[in-house]
């Protein structure tokens, strides 16, 4: 008889969780909801997620104010979103991509997207897209390939800095298609494309949206992408499986995080919002200009791109580049 008050008592809590969970749901959002975004103004993450702004305000029938917090190298917004109470009021707009500096950048100690909510990805990109000038000699992937085996160490390639996943996609490109390459670091997309331009390397690793303008412009031309198709934008560039080049890095993912324990109903709410956001005419004809693909995946399917990141590409992140 006890064992079934116990039973008993244990179900009736389980109800009121449920309820209360749902009354959570109903009741959202009572406030502006806060989007923080990690990076500085005017990237690519603050433009996505202002181009969401609207949109996923008026799903959600509340204001949605984007926040930029980019100090500490995406640490201090993330951590703002860490401590904040799990209501659905404060989100974070990062790509798991930079969450992962745990393992080759020291900019956490801690395997962070494990503590945060997971509620959506709002699209993604490639994380590697190569390319020379337009005058350039290399027509096509396997001219570069074919130049830099007739020519040891004197192939260079232009990328963002030091380590890192762009870093990361020449060495092992290089590797599978048995050449030499020196990787030459600048400080940032804009940097690198203008040393490209004057002819201070060969060819670049950038994102798409970095290389777009000037292809438009017939200043360069792209060889090849890292992505599992063909980019609309640029149907002529074939990617890196066609070429016979593993694709190392998985494209990066513009992700939406809620604070540690934010309950299941809000998360639901929150990912068919995005889900319907992402279908918005004005968001789509701004993802057509940013080169970027809208691709929605909730957060179970998001969990499996970040189970691969954290097995496959982040140990040899780490052992690639030691922690700095």
């Amino acid at each position: 008889m006890k064992g079934g008050k116990i039973f008993v008592g244990l179900l009736a809590f389980v109800f009121l969780l449920s309820h209360l969970s749902d009354g959570l749901a109903q009741n959202f959002p009572t406030k502006p909801i806060r989007v923080i975004v990690p990076f500085s103004a005017g990237g690519s993450n603050d433009l996505i997620a202002r181009a969401l702004q609207k949109p996923l305000g008026k799903e959600l029938k509340g204001t949605v104010i984007v926040e930029d917090i980019p100090a500490g190298t995406t640490k201090l917004g993330t951590l703002e979103v860490m401590k904040a109470e799990p209501d659905g009021h404060t989100l974070l707009f990062a790509s798991h991509g930079a969450l992962m500096g745990y393992f080759y950048s020291g900019t956490y100690d801690s395997k962070v997207w494990e503590k945060l909510t997971i509620i959506a990805q709002s699209g993604d990109m490639p994380y590697g897209f190569f390319e020379v000038r337009a005058d350039s000699p290399f027509k096509t992937w396997a001219d570069l390939v074919s130049f830099a085996k007739k020519n040891p160490g004197k192939l260079t390639c232009g990328g963002p800095g030091a380590g890192g996943v762009m870093n990361l996609n020449v060495i092992e490109t290089a590797k599978a298609a048995g050449i030499e390459v020196k990787y030459v670091p600048f400080a940032g997309g804009g940097p690198s494309g203008t040393a490209l331009l004057g002819g201070h390397v060969d060819y670049r690793v950038c994102l798409p949206p970095e290389a777009y303008p000037n292809i438009k412009a017939g200043k360069t031309r792209g060889l090849a992408v890292s992505y599992g198709k063909r980019l609309p934008e640029m149907p002529e560039v074939p990617t890196f499986k066609e070429l016979g080049l593993m694709d190392v890095i998985p494209p990066i993912s513009y992700d939406f995080w809620g604070p540690p324990n934010l309950p299941p109903n809000l998360v639901n709410q929150i990912s068919r919002a995005v889900e319907n956001a992402v279908k918005d005419r004005q968001y789509l004809d701004f993802c057509k200009r940013m080169v970027y693909q809208p691709v929605f995946k909730d957060a179970k399917m998001l969990k499996e791109d970040i189970k691969f990141f954290e097995e496959k590409v982040g140990p040899k992140l780490e052992a690639t580049f030691p922690k700095r």
